[in-house]
């Protein structure tokens, strides 16, 4: 199973693949939205997972969730959010996005 993390913060990136791939995944990160559809166009597979923070400095989570949603290839993508963000609002608003 393939897991993508979209992480800003190197040090919480490389956490995430750390514990990802001693628990038997491969897990692959990017610090941006631009570099994962870049990796997403070289790619013929989609990962099976995405996880996704919503701070990032080129586009945010949400217009990176909504990029996803809106293309027949990864509108079925399953994407959890992880983020700092944790008010009802900030939850209310990625699951209307299309989160799971």
């Amino acid at each position: 199973m393939k897991i993508v993390c979209i992480e800003d913060d190197s040090s919480i990136r490389e956490l995430e693949l750390y514990t990802l791939r001693m628990t038997g995944f491969d897990a692959q990160g990017y610090e941006d939205g631009g570099s994962f559809f870049a990796s997403l166009q070289k790619e013929s597979h989609l990962p099976d997972l995405v996880l996704l923070d919503l701070m990032l400095p080129d586009m945010d989570g949400l217009e990176i969730l909504k990029r996803l949603r809106t293309h027949s290839r990864t509108e079925h993508l399953p994407v959890i959010l992880a983020t700092a963000r944790g008010t009802e609002y900030d939850k209310v608003k990625g699951l209307d996005s299309g989160a799971d």
